[in-house]
């Protein structure tokens, strides 16, 4: 975490502390780097979840591209419910998405209803800009 990102915490750990169930908060880049995470978890296991909530939005997006209208430049909403708790994603600014693990009896609609107030309040500040690859040096 670096210290421009380290002041997001406190939102995230305000999301989790106003919804109960929430176990984690993840603001992520949208290649599935990690930006910001709540305490809970640990660098290791930030990474993992930043990857696979990456996947799920790539996922969403081919998806809209193949079945929906294909309109969609940005993946919008995914929610996966899985034994034990669900993930929710939604976009939080440009080039990032914030995510969030819950207990399987939260109140998901609460729960999305607190993330958008959250990536409304952190979308002006927040830009995750795409990776590029380095030139070649030999050239």
């Amino acid at each position: 975490m670096t210290p421009e990102t380290r002041g997001l915490v406190w939102l995230l750990d305000a999301l989790k502390d106003k919804v109960r169930g929430v176990r984690h908060v993840l603001v992520l880049s949208r290649d599935g780097l990690r930006i910001s995470h709540t305490h809970e978890l640990d660098d290791d296991r930030a990474d993992q979840l930043a990857a696979l909530a990456s996947g799920v939005q790539s996922l969403s997006l081919s998806a809209s591209a193949e079945f929906g209208d294909g309109g969609g430049v940005a993946a919008g909403r995914s929610m996966v419910e899985f034994h034990g708790g669900v993930l929710l994603i939604i976009p939080a600014g440009q080039g990032a998405h914030l995510a969030v693990v819950t207990e399987p009896n939260t109140d998901v609609g609460l729960a999305g209803r607190r993330m958008e107030e959250l990536a409304r309040q952190i979308r002006g500040e927040l830009y995750a800009a795409p990776r590029r690859p380095e030139h070649d040096a030999r050239a």
